[in-house]
C-alpha cells in the first residue's frame, strides 16, 4: 500500500495544469472531504490488480464535485451507460456508485482535477498530456493490468501518450473500434464515451460490440 499511498499523494500535491491555467481548472486537494485515493472513480471500481483498466474523461466540474462530496451520484447516465458495457464484457458489476470490492475494474480519468465551469466545458490538451505523464503512466506501472481501455477523445489520447502508440490514429473517431499490442503486451483499445455524447458519436450497438472484444480479450489474457 505504500506506493499506492505515494500516488495518491502525489495526486493531492500537484498543480501543475492549475498554475497553467488559472480560473479553469482547480485541484481537488483543495477541498477537506476529498478523499484518499488516486481516482474518484474508483470509488466504484477501483480493484488494485484489475484484469481492466479503463480511462475516461474527468469527473465533472466544480459543482458536480462539491456538491456530491467527491463521490458520484446515482443515475449517473455516463456509469449506468458503463455498466452495461462492462456486463457486455463479462463483468458483473455493482450499480454504480456502489463500490464493488470484488469486480476486477479499475476506473480513472484522464485528468484528476476538476475543471470550473459548465459539465461541458473544454479539456484543454495539455491538462490531459501532463496527467498522463505525472499520474496515469505511474498508475499503470502499479496496477499492471493486462488490457486498458481509453473512452472518448481525452481518455484515448492519454492512453495513446502513455502507452507510445504512435502508430495509431489521434482522433478518437478514427481509432474506436480498433486495439492495438503496445510495448510492454499490454492490449490497449480505444472505444467511444459511454456518456450520452459519446453515445452520438459512437452509436451504442458500435459500442456494445466494441465492449464484447474487450471482453474477448480479457478471456484470452494469461492470469495475473
Amino acid at each position: 500500500m505504500e506506493e499506492y499511498g505515494a500516488l495518491v499523494a502525489a495526486r493531492k500535491a500537484c498543480r501543475i495544469c492549475v498554475e497553467r491555467s488559472p480560473g479553469k481548472i482547480r485541484s481537488c486537494a483543495e477541498f477537506e472531504f476529498d478523499p484518499d485515493i488516486v481516482s474518484h472513480w474508483e470509488l466504484w471500481l477501483g480493484h488494485k490488480r484489475p484484469k481492466l483498466l479503463a480511462v475516461g474523461q474527468d469527473f465533472g466540474n466544480i459543482g458536480y464535485f462539491v456538491r456530491n462530496r467527491g463521490r458520484d451520484e446515482p443515475n449517473n447516465k455516463t456509469n449506468d451507460n458503463l455498466r452495461k458495457l462492462l456486463v457486455e464484457a463479462g463483468f458483473n458489476v455493482t450499480e454504480p456508485p456502489q463500490l464493488d470490492r470484488t469486480a476486477p475494474v479499475f476506473l480513472t480519468n484522464s485528468i484528476l482535477c476538476v475543471k470550473e465551469g459548465a459539465m461541458n466545458a473544454a479539456i484543454r490538451s495539455s491538462w490531459v498530456s501532463a496527467c498522463a505523464d505525472q499520474h496515469l503512466r505511474p498508475l499503470v506501472r502499479y496496477l499492471k493490468p493486462p488490457v486498458v481501455v481509453g473512452m472518448g477523445n481525452c481518455g484515448w489520447r492519454a492512453v495513446r501518450q502513455v502507452f507510445a502508440l504512435a502508430e495509431a490514429p489521434e482522433r478518437i473517431s478514427n481509432a474506436a473500434g480498433s486495439s492495438w499490442i503496445a510495448a510492454d503486451q499490454t492490449r490497449v483499445f480505444a472505444v467511444g464515451h459511454p456518456g450520452p455524447l459519446g453515445i452520438i458519436n459512437r452509436r451504442w450497438p458500435q459500442q456494445l460490440a466494441d465492449w464484447r472484444r474487450i471482453g474477448e480479450a480479457i478471456a484470452e489474457a494469461p492470469a495475473g
